[in-house]
């Protein structure tokens, strides 16, 4: 579930890199750059979640300086205020099937209070993904692997794990 995933270290909510909606868009930006992430969540004073700020959304400076020159605003300006969260309960599947069928690649995690408390990314998801390759738990047998004669799709890979 969402809460197990956003225990991982660097998506700790004491870690997570977040901007506040009164940021310069130019020291965001700089942000975005120097902790090397593609987007931060933006958060008021009281840890609501009000927005995220994307690398997407920056590119709009571009298009404001084509029109009104250079550009002085604030993170609210350029943010995305409208934003798809998930809560600590969400479940793993309901996370994948929300990154899959979106085109953004991080999910807020917020508490009841709308608060912020952690954020899930498709990283996360593809490292939850990786873990699960070597699980004999999750597959029913301990080499999934099938001799050659027997790929012939995904029914007699089914049925030679049934029958193991």
């Amino acid at each position: 579930n969402a809460s197990s995933l956003h225990r991982q270290r660097d998506h700790d909510p004491r870690s997570l890199v977040t901007i506040s909606p009164t940021t310069g868009i130019y020291a965001a930006v700089r942000t975005l750059i120097a902790k090397k992430i593609s987007g931060a969540p933006v958060i008021n004073d009281d840890r609501r979640l009000v927005g995220i700020l994307s690398e997407k959304d920056c590119f709009r400076v571009l298009t404001t300086t084509a029109f009104e020159g250079n550009p002085e605003g604030r993170v609210r300006d350029y943010m995305t205020s409208e934003v798809q969260t998930v809560n600590p309960s969400t479940s793993f599947y309901e996370i994948v099937s929300i990154l899959q069928r979106e085109t953004f690649r991080r999910l807020p995690v917020i508490d009841r209070h709308g608060r912020l408390v952690g954020q899930i990314s498709r990283r996360n998801v593809l490292t939850v993904i990786e873990s699960m390759a070597n699980n004999w738990f999750l597959f029913g047998v301990e080499d999934h692997t099938l001799p050659s004669q027997e790929v012939s799709g995904v029914r007699s890979a089914m049925q030679r794990a049934r029958n193991q």
